[in-house]
C-alpha cells in the first residue's frame, strides 16, 4: 500500500481497517487469519473497502467492534459497521465541512482530522480545522465493551485503573 496511515485491528485481531493518506482512497478491511493460521505468510488484498465519497479521503478513525468511527476530510463524522466484515454498511454521518478552506492548504486536506469514542459513555468527538471541536451520541451506541459484542475488551481507549480481564469492566 501507498501512503499508509494507519492500520487498525479487530479487538480479537482477526481483521484490520487500513488507512492511506491519499485522494480516491477507500479505507481497506483485511481479514487477518489466514496469516495468523499460518496458511499464507502475506496478506495482500483486502476483502472490502469502504467509502463516504470516492472523491474524496479520510484522516483517521477508530474501531469499537462492529463499528468504525471516521473523521474525513470534507465528509465529518462518518460510522460505518463491520457486522459482516465483507459488506460494510454506513450507519450514522454527520457533515461538519462548510466549504471554507485554510489559505494554503490544498482544498482535499480541509476539514475533519481527528476522532476519538470515549467507551464509557459513547461520545463521539471530532476536531474540524474549519469549524472546531464536535461532540456526538449515536443512537443505539451508550458505550462500549468488547465483552458485550463477543470480543476481548481491547481498543485505543483503556481505562488503566481497571485493565482488561481484571474483572473491573476496563474500558468503561
Amino acid at each position: 500500500m501507498s501512503g499508509g496511515h494507519t492500520f487498525t485491528p479487530s479487538p480479537d485481531g482477526r481483521y484490520a481497517v487500513a488507512e492511506t493518506e491519499y485522494q480516491y482512497a477507500p479505507l481497506r478491511i483485511f481479514d487477518l487469519k489466514p496469516g495468523l493460521d499460518g496458511e499464507v505468510k502475506n496478506i495482500r488484498s483486502p476483502i472490502s473497502a469502504w467509502t463516504a465519497d470516492w472523491q474524496h479521503l479520510v484522516h483517521n478513525h477508530e474501531v469499537r467492534w462492529p463499528y468504525v468511527f471516521v473523521s474525513g476530510y470534507l465528509d465529518g463524522l462518518q460510522v460505518f459497521s463491520l457486522e459482516d466484515p465483507t459488506r460494510p454498511v454506513t450507519m450514522a454521518y454527520y457533515d461538519t465541512y462548510v466549504g471554507n478552506g485554510i489559505e494554503g492548504r490544498p482544498r482535499m486536506f480541509n476539514g475533519a482530522f481527528g476522532v476519538d469514542v470515549r467507551n464509557a459513555d459513547g461520545l463521539i468527538v471530532i476536531s474540524d480545522m474549519n469549524t472546531g471541536f464536535w461532540s456526538f451520541r449515536m443512537e443505539g451506541f451508550s458505550g462500549w465493551d468488547g465483552r458485550d459484542r463477543g470480543v476481548p475488551n481491547i481498543s485505543s481507549a483503556q481505562s488503566w485503573d481497571r485493565a482488561p480481564g481484571s474483572g473491573g469492566g476496563g474500558g468503561r
